[in-house]
């Protein structure tokens, strides 16, 4: 199994991409079929399951379409302008990373109040970057969600680094610092749009939308802390819940 920036890529994630790269190269053209579940089992040395996982992801993005007695017939070279995206664990958040574009806008050092502070995950009154951008389908395409990342000082010469990483933030800040993760969660709230979140996410203030806040920690403290804004319509959270034989 391969690794991108410290973070293990499922296998069914490995066979996505070079299903994906092969349809934008045109190996697999418009209106064609792939080859046949147990032919890509074979090739690319991996279960059923998996295979249909990776055939599952071309399908969401609108890539593919599975006919009955057709198998897979590729219907877009591209993904859905409306990316819809699912996130199940950090190898998805990795993969979404390398599926969209990111686009920072700006860049400043702020002070947290008691309000973001709590939500941060740093002291009242200490100097944090903050970096608010945006994630597109693609360079150019539509907005996928509008993101503010607040990094702690100690990590500030990474920070112009930002713009040209490949991948999330969190796993190139983990990486350049030599800080490992040791512990990342995620909450989903819904919110109504501000000013400054419906200009980027082209909506009206009011409007409603999906706020996703995500806070990585080291051995020395938060890494990083995110807030991305997405369109209601177009997120989608998904979790897998397995039964405890214990």
């Amino acid at each position: 199994m391969s690794r991108s920036g410290g973070v293990a890529l499922p296998r069914y994630m490995q066979i996505f991409a070079e299903l994906r790269a092969r349809v934008q190269s045109g190996a697999y053209p418009l209106e064609t079929s792939l080859p046949s579940e147990s032919d890509l089992c074979e090739e690319f040395e991996a279960s059923r399951y998996t295979v249909r996982e990776a055939l599952r992801r071309m399908v969401e993005q609108g890539m593919l379409l599975r006919r009955q007695g057709s198998g897979s017939v590729v219907v877009a070279s591209e993904p859905n302008a409306r990316y819809i995206h699912s996130l199940s664990s950090l190898a998805d958040l990795f993969q979404y990373a390398l599926d969209t574009h990111y686009e920072v806008l700006s860049n400043e050092v702020i002070e947290l109040s008691s309000a973001r502070a709590e939500i941060v995950g740093g002291d009242v009154g200490s100097s944090w970057n903050l970096v608010k951008g945006v994630r597109r389908t693609h360079a150019g395409g539509d907005v996928v969600s509008y993101t503010h990342s607040y990094i702690p000082k100690r990590l500030t010469r990474f920070v112009g680094e930002l713009p040209e990483c490949v991948g999330p933030f969190y796993a190139h800040l983990s990486r350049r610092a030599r800080e490992d993760i040791i512990e990342a969660d995620q909450e989903i709230r819904g919110e109504t749009m501000t000013a400054e979140t419906a200009r980027h996410l082209g909506g009206r203030k009011g409007d409603a939308c999906i706020c996703a806040l995500r806070r990585y920690r080291a051995a020395r403290g938060t890494l990083i802390t995110s807030l991305n804004w997405h369109v209601v319509e177009d997120f989608r959270f998904q979790m897998k819940l397995l039964k405890n034989h214990s």
